[in-house]
């Protein structure tokens, strides 16, 4: 399966083989590596450039959520839906889905953190694919 590395890499005219995908790890969603008690941080908005599936993989030291907003617009002002969840438990590699065929060409991703103490984020990485 190809694998974009680059940006340059993920968005050619004539893209070819069976599946892209494009991962885009914590350092380029700008997502900070730690979470205020009883609060959240959110990433860069994300061009998804067409990519139509995505998933987040996400452990949190502490319980919360992280969601994944999707946009109709490439600005993140047109909300596509509601946002995608799913619970952290803390210490728990989480995985979150998008595949369920909405036009989207942006999003954003935010991790909640539940606890009175702040949350460590790891295994950060939004991948994307083409289908």
């Amino acid at each position: 399966m190809p694998t974009a590395i680059q940006a340059a890499d993920a968005h050619t005219a004539f893209d070819n083989g069976p599946v892209l995908q494009f991962p885009v790890p914590a350092l380029q969603l700008n997502l900070p590596a730690t979470v205020p008690a009883s609060s959240n941080v959110s990433s860069n908005l994300i061009q998804t450039n067409g990519y139509k599936v995505l998933a987040l993989g996400v452990t949190s030291t502490q319980a919360g959520t992280a969601t994944i907003q999707r946009f109709l617009d490439a600005a993140g002002t047109i909300a596509q839906g509601p946002a995608l969840s799913v619970a952290l438990t803390a210490t728990t590699p989480a995985v979150l889905n998008g595949n369920d065929g909405v036009a989207f060409q942006s999003a954003k991703v935010t991790v909640s953190n539940s606890a009175a103490s702040a949350a460590t984020l790891s295994n950060v990485l939004l991948l994307l694919q083409a289908v």
